[in-house]
């Protein structure tokens, strides 16, 4: 009987997963019924127009479960129930604050790795040539776009197109996702700057304009607010194409007042955490990167905690979407000089409160994500400084008394000498040669050449596990325990305390059973001791009580104070007394007292809210950091638009400031960069990509970035670098820049003379020779080294220090600098 009940059971799945077959495919996406759609978005570009204003769908067909093509999807196309796209196009304002970039939402698409089509309604004609670009996120033309590009090491091109394909064919949806998606690609994802700027940011501040992206300020007692800084309270803006211009969006779908608690579980909600965090975190938007390189590198945290919905484009390879974003808004997106103009406007305040909040996500994010991989693996995630200690003794931070360490910072260097010379380098490289031929002959000769190779690294291993036996087997001196820092960069704490108490005792367990036993002897004795004592007081001893102790010692006790015996008489003596109550009288009792109970914790929670510090921190007067300013230098100390000099520049920020003065090569873990960062008052260094760490930089703090020679054109501009101005004036920072005057203190590199320069080798550019128009890779110019002259640089240190309020020491130490020909032996 049961098997026959088995059979039936398996026969009916077997026939329910074949009508499932039959039918299309659609994902189940979690909490899908949430997100509503815009009802009959006004502004689109779809039905009867060529960029028309009427999308032709309605909420009913946008937010209901596709079946069969064949049939009917009311309110999607014909009666013969072919399905239909849509798009809105989104008008972004540009550097003078008008509204000339374009972004677009596309409705019921279908997109494959090498097209997205667009299925079009009767009447509508194919748009005319409009490109989208993936890097600065935008078009230029309000009409619907024909091609996608997407820069980037895609398919071993580094410019790869995906047309956007309008047809009139019926739609072939076999599977759908139905949640709103972002779609993004980050050329060079392993680059911080293209990371942060044509992924993160632009998919944080574009999900959040659009709603999909609601964010709550969390205390650590679980009270919330729902932030609403960096956001508009007007619909976004749309292409009009009958008025030819822009206007509000008529419908749109909710920014504010999608939070709706104000206090969270943090034991039983995921989401809740202490800072900003994402309130649909686990059911929000799917994140859906063009290639899986773009979000899977060392911010990836960043994308799970905007959401955890971050699928990989094969997964959804020929889905139809029926909510699809392409591009981004500028709000945060710094290839756009929002600040190139003198004016205050609305969008840059906008701008200055968005960045606040950004900052404030991510290391909500990054701290949350320390913890994790802390409780993983302690010993894997703590900082312990850089590998080069006096590097590391820089990083701490040094003033004027310790002026000498400066010459810590690099080694003599050679100008236009390859990171590829450096002798280690060139050990390392013929090492690798040689094993590289003994796999090569191995190959030749039929030999398993994996084999071959796993032994070569497993004899490296080796030779690094003698060395690290040889160096415990030396005798070890005694050293007093100090607190290590953590992950964070805090001072060790009670996890730290118990993993050194547990290694104490494994040394004493291995220094023999005389020592066990005398331990032993000891925890009795003290044992005894203290049951003796309890048991003069008329408390339990023994194993049970000890057991019972220890259960209460992590939260409250099992029995409160006071509920023995004499406690008992007590309450029962109460309930006589509430006994003589009217029963009517006490429910008005009742009632009134969940009203004032009621009314006394909205009273608590405001105060805890009042209590919340701000996102955006701004003061009536700038606050230097204490006991001393702090300066922070960013160090190219390699072979790439490096400065030759640097100890120069250290040496003189110390002899005529007191400060503290720290160096930093963003080789630390992000969570210290931004805590160095959030704690600096003047930041200068090379310009480079370190610089987009100053979009942590503390809120109206000095920050100047330095250049090469020729970098500035005749327009005041520079080549490259108004990107890092707009991200450290989003912080309300003062901005200064400096530009090499002197030809003779620039150093070309040799391996920047190839043949797509078609010209021979040169230490130094020829000042009447032509200079560089613009900044792409390749061009000589943009990575030469420089040798600063601080004769030209040390007024441009002191006008930052002014503007910071940093006074001039009275008596400045005597400065004897290098000579720039001497130093190069030039």
């Amino acid at each position: 009987m049961l098997v026959q009940q088995h059979d039936a059971q398996q026969q009916q799945q077997q026939q329910q997963q074949q009508q499932q077959l039959e039918q299309p495919h659609e994902l189940s996406d979690t909490d899908s019924s949430e997100w509503v759609l815009p009802k009959n978005v006004a502004g689109g570009a779809g039905a009867g127009s060529a960029g028309g204003s009427a999308t032709g769908t309605t909420q009913q067909q946008q937010t209901q479960q596709v079946g069969t093509i064949g049939q009917q999807q009311p309110g999607s196309g014909d009666e013969a129930g072919q399905l239909y796209s849509s798009a809105t196009v989104y008008a972004v304002r540009n550097g003078n604050g008008n509204f000339t970039k374009f972004y677009y939402k596309f409705h019921n698409v279908r997109m494959t790795k090498k097209a997205l089509y667009f299925y079009m309604p009767p009447g509508m004609a194919r748009p005319e040539e409009n490109w989208v670009d993936f890097v600065s996120g935008n078009a230029t033309l309000p009409t619907l776009p024909t091609m996608i590009v997407i820069k980037g090491e895609v398919q071993r091109q580094k410019w790869y197109y995906m047309p956007i394909k309008y047809t009139t064919a019926r739609a072939e949806c076999t599977a759908w996702t139905t949640k709103p998606t972002y779609f993004l690609q980050v050329r060079y994802s392993y680059n911080i700057w293209h990371t942060w700027n044509e992924g993160l940011m632009g998919a944080f501040q574009t999900l959040r304009e659009q709603g999909m992206l609601p964010l709550a300020q969390v205390d650590a007692h679980g009270n919330l607010r729902e932030v609403t800084e960096g956001l508009s309270t007007e619909c976004p803006t749309v292409w009009d194409e009958e008025l030819n211009g822009t206007r509000p969006e008529t419908t749109c779908r909710k920014r504010l007042g999608l939070v709706k608690e104000v206090h969270c579980d943090m034991k039983n909600q995921g989401w809740c955490r202490p800072g900003v965090a994402s309130y649909r975190r686990f059911d929000g938007p799917i994140i859906l990167p063009y290639t899986a390189a773009s979000v899977m590198n060392r911010w990836a945290q960043v994308y799970d905690a905007m959401s955890t919905d971050v699928r990989d484009f094969s997964l959804v390879d020929g889905h139809c979407f029926k909510s699809l974003l392409v591009g981004k808004t500028n709000t945060l997106n710094y290839y756009q000089a929002v600040n190139s103009t003198s004016e205050i406007q609305a969008h840059i305040r906008e701008r200055v409160e968005a960045m606040a909040v950004f900052k404030a996500f991510v290391s909500t994010a990054q701290r949350e994500f320390v913890a994790q991989e802390r409780a993983k693996n302690p010993a894997a995630t703590q900082f312990r400084g850089y590998a080069n200690k006096k590097m590391e003794r820089l990083r701490q931070g040094i003033g004027p008394e310790d002026i000498d360490l400066v010459d810590y910072i690099s080694p003599s260097e050679v100008p236009g000498l390859l990171r590829e010379e450096l002798p280690q380098l060139k050990q390392m490289w013929a090492k690798r040669r040689k094993e590289i031929a003994a796999i090569e002959a191995a190959w030749k000769a039929g030999k398993d050449v994996v084999s071959l190779a796993k032994n070569l690294d497993s004899d490296e291993e080796d030779q690094g596990d003698e060395e690290e036996e040889e160096e415990e087997q030396q005798p070890r001196k005694a050293k007093p325990q100090q607190p290590q820092p953590d992950a964070d960069g805090d001072e060790g704490d009670g996890d730290d305390d118990s993993e050194g108490a547990e290694e104490q005792q494994q040394q004493l367990a291995g220094a023999g059973g005389k020592a066990k036993a005398q331990g032993s002897g000891e925890v009795d004795k003290r044992r005894s001791l203290r049951e003796r004592g309890a048991a003069a007081a008329g408390k339990p001893t023994g194993e049970g009580a000890r057991r019972r102790g220890h259960r209460t010692r992590g939260g409250r006790t099992l029995l409160q104070a006071g509920m023995g015996a004499a406690g008992d008489a007590a309450a029962a003596a109460a309930v006589g007394a509430a006994g003589a109550v009217s029963s009517g009288s006490e429910s008005e009792d009742l009632v009134l007292d969940e009203a004032a109970e009621v009314a006394r914790q909205a009273a608590e929670h405001e105060e805890q809210l009042k209590a919340m510090p701000t996102i955006l921190q701004r003061t009536d007067e700038y606050q230097l950091e204490s006991p001393r300013p702090v300066v922070t230098y960013m160090s190219r100390n390699f072979f790439s638009r490096g400065v030759l000099n640097e100890p120069d520049i250290l040496r003189y920020i110390l002899s005529n400031y007191n400060v503290t003065l720290r160096v930093t090569t963003f080789e630390e873990p992000l969570l210290q960069a931004m805590e160095l960062l959030q704690h600096t008052d003047v930041l200068l260094g090379m310009h480079g990509a370190g610089w987009t760490n100053g979009m942590f930089i503390k809120h109206g703090a000095v920050a100047m970035q330095m250049f090469p020679y020729g970098w500035r054109l005749p327009d005041n501009t520079t080549i490259r670098g108004y990107n890092y101005r707009e991200i450290v004036l989003a912080s309300e920072c003062k901005y200064f820049e400096w530009v090499s005057q002197r030809w003779d203190y620039a150093f070309f590199r040799r391996i920047d003379f190839n043949r797509r320069v078609k010209m021979e080798y040169v230490l130094h550019p020829d000042p009447n020779g032509p200079h560089p128009v613009d900044g792409w890779p390749g061009n000589p110019w943009i990575y030469q080294n420089t040798y600063v002259d601080m004769a030209h640089f040390g007024p441009y240190i002191d006008a930052a220090m002014a503007a910071a309020k940093i006074p001039k020491v009275p008596n400045p130490l005597p400065v004897t600098l290098k000579d720039a020909v001497s130093s190069t032996g030039s």
